[in-house]
């Protein structure tokens, strides 16, 4: 299978995210065992402060360096001389605020050498955020996803060395926090060494890069606060029983946004790279009406087992999440187009396009919300969801069609051509797998 085929990229992407999943389970488990939970606490505690700066501080700078450099807006030279000048400044701007946070909160509890630990990860994880906005704009995919599986591997295994054998405690987790970044960081810097870095105060490319940057980051942000918001209004009316029943049948429906933020990654670095707007539009559209039976036939099989599922895994106390994840998962399913058209307008530019449509759901989901779960709880929430979600399909459904000129049956149905595609792929694996068989 050619490598650079969009179906091969999403199926080792998706390979990759549902093993970097497993893996940040397992650092998960080993770390709790490992350090306890005062040990676990304290981590949580310095690790989340300079995590979320780091999101902060990106302000979408790495999709706007990967669509300025798929559509070549400006010399490569520029964009990432320009983004690293960006990253020190943002580098010394976010360690002075978290050292001051640091300093304020917990000068007197923690040693001064673990919190430098934790200061020193973030100009590593922002760099490394920076550098996978050049991978994806040099359509570098499978230099992302060996990114992903060598954090994961190091994070473990340095995990085991540093805790594990050598008893170094919540230290030895933050250094391993700090190497893991380290060694991801390299090996990201490696994969663009053919791109010209240098440092340039170039002020257009700079404000053009940051202003780019912070459209993607609004509508990223309103998509966000879209499906979190319903637990902090679930958290004032109900009880943390509630929320926790709510929480296990979130993540779980969700993880078949695993799926779209893998094709997503691809469709945002092909629209950035297509030689014109027609061509992203045409590969989306034949993308999604493959998924859509995909979707459903996977809805299908969650809303049925289901019960078996958070009965293996969390036991009888989440029987509620049930029904939880039964009236969330028409709603994920039509977000799942939301994200995939959001991604690909995005990649060509438009990343304020679905802005109109989320804002739109988001008071929609606020204001059913309100009104549902005082009387109906964690189930309440669900449905609040479930609705503005689907409404937020349908309507940016239509203004996607509209706007490109085509069809919702050419973005939702598979047609003869697409069968015939079908036929002829399964007839080509039948004939390589006879091959073999017969060598």
């Amino acid at each position: 299978m050619n490598r650079q085929s969009t179906l091969f990229q999403i199926i080792t992407t998706l390979m990759t995210r549902m093993a970097v999943l497993f893996g940040a389970f397992l650092v998960s488990v080993v770390t709790a065992r490992l350090l306890g939970p005062e040990g676990k606490g304290i981590l949580t505690a310095l690790l989340v402060i300079p995590t979320l700066v780091i999101t902060i501080a990106d302000l979408g700078i790495r999709q706007s360096t990967a669509f300025f450099i798929g559509k070549k807006t400006y010399p490569e030279k520029e964009i990432v001389s320009s983004l690293a000048m960006v990253w020190i400044f943002a580098s010394v701007l976010c360690m002075s605020v978290v050292g001051l946070i640091f300093y304020l909160q917990y000068g007197d509890r923690y040693s001064v050498w673990l919190m430098l630990v934790f200061l020193l990860i973030i100009p590593v994880n922002l760099g490394i955020q920076f550098l996978r906005g050049v991978m994806q704009g040099k359509m570098r995919i499978g230099s992302l996803n060996k990114a992903e599986i060598l954090k994961t591997v190091c994070n473990f295994g340095i995990l085991i060395v540093l805790v594990g054998l050598w008893g170094l405690g919540v230290m030895g987790a933050a250094l391993t926090q700090l190497l893991m970044a380290v060694f991801t960081f390299y090996y990201c810097w490696r994969a663009v060494k053919d791109v010209p870095i240098g440092l340039a105060f170039n002020r257009p490319v700079m404000s053009a890069m940051i202003g780019k940057g912070f459209s993607f980051a609004v509508a990223l942000f309103v998509l966000q606060l879209n499906y979190r918001l319903d637990i902090i209004i679930l958290e004032a009316y109900t009880n943390a029983t509630a929320v926790g029943v709510y929480s296990v049948g979130t993540n779980l429906a969700e993880m078949i946004w695993q799926l779209p933020a893998a094709v997503g990654m691809i469709l945002f670095s092909k629209g950035a790279n297509a030689s014109s707007e027609k061509t992203s539009v045409n590969r989306t559209l034949k993308l999604i009406r493959f998924l859509v039976p995909l979707l459903v036939l996977f809805g299908l099989l969650f809303w049925v087992f289901a019960p078996v599922i958070v009965g293996l895994l969390y036991g009888k106390a989440f029987d509620g999440s049930v029904t939880v994840i039964r009236w969330l998962l028409p709603g994920i399913l039509s977000f799942v187009i939301v994200k995939l058209l959001h991604s690909e307008m995005s990649g060509r530019g438009y990343p304020l396009f679905s802005l109109n449509v989320s804002i739109a759901s988001l008071v929609a989901n606020i204001g059913l919300n309100f009104l549902l779960i005082p009387t109906y709880g964690a189930t309440g929430a669900a449905i609040s969801s479930a609705i503005s979600y689907t409404l937020a399909g349908a309507v940016f459904v239509l203004l996607y069609v509209r706007r490109e000129k085509v069809s919702v049956a050419e973005l939702l149905l598979l047609n003869r051509s697409d069968w015939s595609e079908l036929v002829q792929k399964a007839a080509f694996i039948r004939g390589k797998l006879r091959r073999q068989t017969v060598g």
